[in-house]
């Protein structure tokens, strides 16, 4: 007989467990929306600018309906360091709904324009976790249109100098 009692307290508050999954799955699931007409594809976007960078390794995602929710441990429980992000299409914005256990929650509203800038902040912040915003906007399209390949980087070697 399985045990339900909860071993502290505290521990039937924390809430339940989300189970992740790979990148390219939620990817996918972004993409299964679009096809049929929900208007997300700047979540979309922001979902592959994470899965091409580094923080993919450190971060660990779910989605609940539309939302995603992201955090720095595999199968988490909700309200336990979770981060939120919902895109509203009606507005063109993001809502970023960080929240944690010790019920110090933090939340944002931002422009699509501003939603990579927002997501670095929030995992430098709440997970330490390193997100190289500049490299994920050569990804991401501007006005929420579709990415366009980058043939020439404008990379021409080594780091600038410092005068």
């Amino acid at each position: 007989m399985t045990d339900i009692t909860p071993k502290s307290r505290l521990e039937g508050q924390r809430g339940y467990i989300i189970r992740t999954r790979s990148w390219d799955s939620i990817v996918e699931f972004y993409r299964d929306l679009i096809s049929k007409s929900w208007p997300l594809l700047p979540m979309l976007r922001l979902v592959e600018a994470i899965t091409t960078s580094s923080a993919a390794a450190q971060i660990h995602g779910a989605t609940s309906h539309s939302a995603l929710l992201l955090s720095d441990r595999a199968d988490f429980r909700s309200g336990d360091s979770t981060l939120q992000i919902v895109y509203q299409p009606n507005d063109r914005t993001f809502v970023f709904h960080h929240r944690s256990f010790s019920s110090h929650d933090d939340q944002k509203t931002c422009t699509e324009a501003e939603a990579l800038q927002t997501l670095r902040l929030f995992l430098r912040l709440k997970y330490g976790v390193l997100f190289d915003a500049t490299m994920a906007q050569q990804c991401a399209p501007p006005n929420g249109g579709p990415a366009e390949p980058s043939a020439n980087s404008g990379v021409t070697g080594g780091p600038p100098s410092v005068s």
